[in-house]
């Protein structure tokens, strides 16, 4: 929470300087507090000088020039000061506004800061301070801006930001664990597009049990009977969903180099990127990097 609040100040005093150096934003939160101080202030010397006045007078106070014009000179501070405290209801209120507008960037970029800080449980040296990833932060906000409006504009300053983060985090890592971040960039940055479980039998977390031989279509390699029969039990719909009994449909998939891209148009319409995958995984693992690979690329 403190990390989307350090991230909502820079983008909202960058993106929106204009508001607060407004001639009115001298009235700022603590405003209100320092006129009423003035007011109390105020009102003691009025009465102490009203006081002084209305004993010192001598015949008709209601022909006293000086107590008149004190009386004034009072009602008149009293007006202004209940104009700035409106004017500073009022600047508070779009000032709010404004900035609640760019919380959604502040929270995706805290939700990134959390997912590269969970690398250091891969391995101690992938480590990254606070400190550099808000210079991250300040760089994508000072990135060219173009006439867009605010929603268009925030969503420029994410995939900006997500752009760096994503090539700055990669550069630091050793070869092997690229597409590990990468999955694991797009796990918690998307997480929308994993449904209940998909990830655990990604990574290994579910252990089914095993089915006969004679239950699973003959096309598929015996070695990949159990990690099919995980997919079966884990995920009944989407096996039904993909026909795989159907040998004819399946053949392109099974002969070619690049099976990823073989997926019978007729079921990727039915089921999602990460689903392929898993399908993937389960018949050809022989392309389940270059499964993963496509995948990222296109969640990202």
């Amino acid at each position: 929470m403190k990390v989307c609040k350090t991230e909502l100040g820079f983008v909202y005093r960058r993106s929106r300087s204009r508001l607060l150096h407004h001639p009115s934003s001298l009235i700022s939160g603590c405003l209100r507090e320092r006129l009423m101080a003035v007011l109390y202030l105020l009102f003691c010397l009025v009465l102490c000088g009203f006081g002084n006045t209305l004993a010192s007078a001598q015949g008709n106070i209601l022909e006293n020039r000086e107590l008149i014009d004190s009386l004034n000179q009072t009602k008149a501070s009293s007006a202004l000061i209940q104009e700035s405290l409106v004017e500073s209801h009022r600047l508070q209120a779009s000032l709010d506004q404004e900035r609640d507008a760019f919380l959604p960037f502040a929270e995706s970029a805290s939700k990134m800061y959390f997912v590269i800080t969970d690398l250091s449980k891969i391995n101690n040296m992938y480590c990254f301070s606070l400190a550099s990833f808000l210079r991250l932060f300040q760089r994508a906000l000072q990135a060219k801006k173009e006439d867009l409006n605010t929603e268009a504009r925030i969503a420029a300053l994410e995939n900006n930001l997500k752009i760096m983060v994503y090539e700055y985090v990669c550069r630091s890592l050793f070869k092997a664990d690229q597409m590990m971040f990468a999955m694991h960039f797009v796990k918690g940055m998307y997480s929308e597009l994993f449904q209940e479980n998909e990830w655990e039998v990604l990574i290994g977390s579910i252990v089914g049990e095993m089915f006969k031989k004679e239950e699973f279509p003959s096309w598929i390699d015996q070695e990949r009977h159990g990690a099919v029969a995980i997919l079966k039990t884990t995920f009944p719909a989407l096996y039904q969903t993909l026909c795989l009994s159907d040998s004819d449909l399946w053949l392109s998939f099974l002969q070619s180099s690049q099976c990823e891209q073989e997926i019978p148009s007729s079921i990727t319409r039915k089921i999602s990127l990460f689903q392929q995958l898993l399908l993937v995984q389960a018949v050809r693992p022989d392309r389940l990097q270059s499964a993963m690979t496509a995948f990222a690329s296109q969640a990202l």
